[in-house]
């Protein structure tokens, strides 16, 4: 198997084409329809149809993609596991992320990270659905990564913050007048919402609170809900991690009911992180601690 490159593998399947892999990787084309040609050549099987514009996966590269990834995630713990023993200070950690913690958390706490470790690598991936993180997660294709209670698999957890979901409206619309709003008033008004299904935490607050929204708009950018909300075109619901610093007119409400989150960081294990991942993770802790006291 030495002339497996589950890397460059990955990556050409990631971007569908040798070309975008090649520059993406720092590759010229030819050498990575070479590295791909061995592949075949000692596997036995072809890999990916050539097609103009791209290549696309055959059924044998398809069967054998879970297992590539593998591969590639065992080579880099082994690299990283290297670098710890050796009481080196670089490498790259894979954080997960969800919107609302990539935008208000992420850059204060990498920026504090970053000072004290210029020379570590962090790679960030934003993912909304909670059983596709926690599946890369799992799966060591991430490092570490911010979810939502309640986790299915097996992850080390640590809670972060508890925090009230919210009802947000335009100061002009006639439930900003109220205290608190309703849950019985869900499908009351026009409602603007962002895409969900049942793998997102949207999805679980609604089948939750046994309610039907009356959805008016659908548009898959947070900021473009709240823009529409603010002209009085509907409502929204939001963690109030997600309304902070809003450039937007709006009314944000608390539900008549206690409806929260607690925002985590997960991990596959703790014995299997990297000491980069570890400091990371206490880093994490500590900016969180001091924000929200």
């Amino acid at each position: 198997m030495e002339k497996q490159n589950t890397g460059v593998f990955l990556k050409v399947v990631e971007l569908g084409s040798f070309k975008k892999a090649a520059d993406a990787l720092g590759y010229t084309q030819a050498g990575i329809s070479y590295i791909i040609n061995a592949m075949e050549e000692e596997l036995g099987v072809k890999l990916f149809m050539r097609e103009y514009g791209g290549v696309q996966l055959t059924t044998e590269g398809k069967a054998l993609l879970p297992l590539m990834k593998q591969i590639n995630n065992g080579c880099r713990l082994l690299k990283e596991k290297v670098n710890d023993l050796k009481n080196l200070k670089d490498g790259t950690i894979r954080i997960l992320s969800m919107s609302s913690t990539m935008i208000y958390w992420l850059p204060s706490i990498i920026r504090r990270f970053h000072d004290d470790y210029p020379d570590i690598h962090l790679d960030l991936t934003l993912c909304e659905s909670r059983d596709e993180a926690e599946e890369i997660l799992y799966s060591h294709e991430a490092d570490c990564g911010f979810l939502t209670l309640p986790v299915k698999k097996a992850l080390h957890i640590e809670p972060l913050l508890e925090e009230p979901m919210m009802a947000v409206f335009s100061p002009e619309h006639p439930a900003s007048r109220l205290r608190k709003f309703p849950i019985a008033d869900i499908g009351r008004y026009p409602f603007i919402s962002t895409p969900y299904d049942q793998h997102t935490e949207l999805y679980d607050f609604f089948k939750e609170q046994n309610a039907s929204p009356n959805t008016s708009f659908t548009t898959d950018n947070d900021y473009a809900v709240l823009a529409m909300v603010s002209q009085n075109l509907g409502y929204c619901i939001f963690p109030r991690l997600m309304l902070e610093n809003v450039p937007f007119p709006l009314k944000c409400l608390e539900f008549d009911e206690p409806v929260n989150r607690t925002i985590c960081l997960g991990t596959r294990s703790l014995d299997e992180c990297s000491n980069a991942t570890l400091e990371f993770i206490q880093y994490t802790k500590v900016w969180v601690s001091e924000h929200y006291r």
